[in-house]
């Protein structure tokens, strides 16, 4: 019998800092999907509760702000 796992659901944030071990990407360095996601976010629009592939937790995005994926 196989089971399904549902992803895990995340959001963004804006920060002031970034910790040194954070995986720091601008904005031009995501996937289209996760571009349409940080734009989706950043203009209050709705957005996915699964975040695209490419970004995961603790993740920061740098675009109008530091945006970290929690």
């Amino acid at each position: 019998m196989s089971q399904s796992v549902a992803p895990l659901e995340r959001s963004l944030s804006r920060v002031d800092r970034v910790h040194p071990s954070a995986r720091v990407r601008h904005f031009d360095q995501l996937s289209e999907s996760a571009q349409e996601y940080v734009i989706a976010w950043a203009s209050d629009d709705a957005v996915p509760n699964v975040l695209p592939e490419d970004l995961r937790a603790d993740d920061v995005v740098v675009f109008t702000d530091y945006l970290q994926v929690a």
